[in-house]
């Protein structure tokens, strides 16, 4: 079989280079897979130095994409010539299909040098390889690996529950993907949505509680209006209807007490409507935690209503969810 024809090397961007990596990338690549905060979601653990010289090994001996499942290595140099990160492609047993993956040096992280690499890497994919579909795949709790894939245009197909098992725990995994024909035609969302985005990021973000650290819930006080209605919907069907404080203030407690020493709301799925100076939410979410010593997660749903307040920020004017039943821990108890 053969594989796609390649474009002249390195490829350039505003800030980069891509190119293939090569054997001498070795100190540069281990650098970050060696790193146990970049292999926290990867399928392995922290490469040893023999784990990443046979990587090369094998994505050098792919480089040509031959064969379905070969992957294609890209090295990322920023403009002092040092190789940050890497971005992958790897050929699928469909024609014209396949998977992109990156992993990054964490002192990169922030600065928008992943979102150009692998922006120009899904070009070469589409524009050089011809290729008509890219997915990419990530553990539902790396957030910024699939904010990332939302930013740069692919769209979440589908959440798979608990579908592998690695490193002694179910994995959770998001699917996103992108068509060529939509590659060449992606428009960035409208400000509006933008903002919501930025308001509802800065909620969910909110109810974050690690080694039993205090929490404190005042990026949550200001994305809801003073006027916030929330309703919760029980197991049962019943609602509970409260106020902006009467939502708050238990869950402040619950956060900083003894019981719950871990807790993480992620936000999975979500699409927003917006309507001059209204907007409506929904989002499929994914909790997690150690309460009383003892791990649980769940899954449920909200729906937000949004307003533009006074100072034209976006404010949250009612809040609707229910959860599904935890998995891991009394049912009586609720985040």
């Amino acid at each position: 079989m053969t594989g796609p024809a390649h474009p002249p090397y390195p490829l350039r961007t505003e800030r980069l280079a891509l190119r293939p990596v090569r054997a001498d990338d070795l100190d540069a690549i281990h650098a970050h897979r060696s790193l146990p905060d970049v292999a926290r979601y990867l399928p392995h653990e922290p490469h040893t130095r023999e784990m990443t010289a046979d990587t090369l090994r094998r994505v050098i001996a792919g480089a040509a994409l031959a064969e379905p499942g070969d992957w294609f290595d890209l090295a990322v140099e920023d403009a002092s010539g040092r190789v940050v990160g890497e971005v992958l492609l790897k050929r699928d047993t469909t024609p014209l299909t396949g998977e992109v993956g990156f992993a990054f040096h964490p002192d990169v992280h922030g600065t928008g040098i992943a979102t150009e690499a692998v922006t120009a890497a899904l070009g070469l994919a589409f524009d050089g390889f011809g290729w008509h579909r890219v997915i990419g795949v990530c553990d539902l709790l790396n957030t910024p690996s699939a904010a990332l894939m939302r930013r740069i245009g692919m769209r979440l197909e589908g959440v798979w529950r608990k579908d592998c098992f690695e490193k002694e725990r179910w994995i959770n995994s998001l699917q996103f993907a992108v068509l060529a024909t939509e590659w060449r035609r992606a428009l960035p969302p409208p400000a509006a949505e933008k903002a919501v985005d930025v308001v509802v990021g800065a909620f969910f973000a909110a109810f974050t509680r690690r080694d039993g650290k205090p929490v404190d819930l005042a990026a949550a006080r200001r994305a809801l209006a003073p006027g916030a209605v929330v309703e919760s919907v029980a197991q049962d069907g019943t609602v509970d209807r409260t106020d902006r404080d009467g939502f708050l203030t238990p869950r402040l407690a619950l956060l900083n007490g003894t019981s719950l020493t871990e807790f993480r709301e992620v936000e999975v799925a979500a699409a927003t409507l917006v309507a001059g100076p209204r907007a409506v939410r929904t989002s499929q979410y994914f909790k997690h935690g150690v309460r009383d010593g003892r791990p649980f997660s769940g899954w449920g749903r909200k729906v937000m209503h949004f307003g533009v307040a006074p100072d034209g920020s976006w404010r949250i004017e009612s809040l609707l969810w229910a959860d599904e039943p935890e998995i891991g821990a009394p049912r009586e108890s609720r985040a």
